[in-house]
């Protein structure tokens, strides 16, 4: 009987969280497939793009900002979920988002800084575009350690849960590693192919994503059966 408001807990907790984390999915694929839409006819002609779809350049604008309130709850979600059993792989977990978001939200505005060069006040400084495109993918790149890394806790979680989860737990672990590598690759594998790596990074990540909202949804309000007098990690 005792055991039953605990249990009621934990369920809403891991549910809430894989609404959280599919909202943020959501949100952040619109944001960043977007900017790759107005990026798709080359950096130079971005300026007339952004003109020519203003709104929906503002709307993803929002829709990023949006992901990253949403990332910051679903990461205090996870804490709570998890932490009283992982209190150092929860607490890592929280670390990794936390110190994420500022980096993708300087991402974000220099999207904001692109509309500043629309008006007719600004006619001729389209030079400035470059500069800031190269902001963007650079705090993106930095971003996406960080999103590797967050998973990596939350594979552990799964693996902890024992049966198929473990098998959600290795696919967690491998989009982890997708996204680290977008980060690491480049520094040092500059000159490597990036076509093959990046398709299986992006593969990873993407599957890792939506296998890890899933198990949220369904299966993570199960409690893991960790042996007797194993510490916590």
């Amino acid at each position: 009987m005792s055991g039953s408001p605990l249990n009621s807990q934990t369920q809403r907790l891991g549910r809430a969280a894989g609404l959280g984390y599919l909202v943020m999915a959501m949100t952040g694929g619109f944001w960043f497939g977007s900017m790759q839409g107005f990026r798709g006819a080359g950096d130079a002609a971005l300026l007339t793009h952004i003109r020519d779809g203003q709104l929906m350049f503002e709307l993803s604008i929002l829709s990023g900002a949006a992901q990253f309130v949403a990332y910051l709850a679903t990461a205090v979600l996870l804490y709570r979920r998890f932490g009283p059993k992982a209190p150092v792989a929860a607490g890592l977990l929280l670390v990794f988002v936390v110190a994420s978001v500022p980096l993708s939200l300087m991402a974000v505005a220099r999207q904001m800084e692109l509309l500043s060069l629309l008006g007719p006040a600004a006619q001729g400084q389209a030079a400035q575009v470059a500069p800031l495109l190269r902001d963007f993918d650079a705090l993106m790149k930095l971003s996406s350690l960080f999103w590797g890394l967050w998973l990596l806790p939350l594979a552990w979680f799964a693996v902890r849960a024992g049966g198929w989860s473990r098998l959600v737990g290795v696919v967690v672990m491998l989009g982890g590693l997708g996204y680290v590598s977008i980060f690491v690759r480049p520094l040092l594998w500059p000159l490597a192919a990036t076509g093959p790596l990046d398709l299986a990074a992006g593969v990873a990540t993407v599957l890792s994503e939506l296998v890890a909202i899933l198990w949220l949804l369904i299966a993570s309000d199960r409690p893991a059966t960790a042996p007797r007098g194993a510490p916590a990690a």
